[in-house]
């Protein structure tokens, strides 16, 4: 039985559109998000946290994680005021829940706070390098590890800056 996704045809020299790969018309990355402005084109602060996501999405939460998506949440709305139940906080309450909780099997995780997570932010914007390090500084120090988690909201939002800053014409 074959899996693969059906392919658009296209012509030999004509470029892969984000929508030949997204399945989406007429939007672009610098279009309106349902529930707020995009400013920039790129790799946006919802669009990584997604790819954590899917990068680590069975990780349970921990308090280096809820600390990174409070700061990703922050810098998306451009340092006003995070929601009471925003991302960040609900990050935080998966912590005190995971706290309590002895298997692991048992625990929220990653994927359970992330997932469409570009939905859920009022406002979304590019990822740039100051605010991968804006999360990257937050996982860390509320981490015991004295690296960011491989694949979690810090290296994600790095390579985020890195692509953006790189696709820069």
């Amino acid at each position: 039985m074959d899996q693969r996704q059906p392919i658009r045809p296209q012509a030999a020299d004509q470029a892969v559109d984000y929508g030949d790969v997204f399945g989406v018309t007429g939007a672009t990355l610098s279009s309106t998000t349902p529930t707020g402005a995009v400013d920039q084109s790129g790799i946006t602060i919802g669009e990584a946290l997604e790819a954590t996501a899917i990068s680590v999405g069975d990780k349970p939460v921990d308090r280096g994680d809820a600390a990174a998506i409070r700061a990703a949440e922050a810098r998306a709305a451009a340092g006003n005021v995070t929601q009471r139940s925003g991302l960040g906080a609900k990050a935080q309450a998966a912590v005190n829940f995971n706290d309590r909780v002895a298997y692991d099997y048992n625990k929220i995780t990653i994927s359970d706070v992330l997932s469409d997570a570009s939905a859920k932010l009022p406002h979304d914007k590019a990822v740039t390098s100051e605010d991968a390090d804006g999360v990257r500084g937050a996982e860390l120090s509320n981490s015991t590890e004295a690296m960011p988690t491989p694949g979690g909201v810090a290296d994600t939002m790095a390579t985020a800056a890195r692509v953006n800053r790189d696709d820069k014409p």
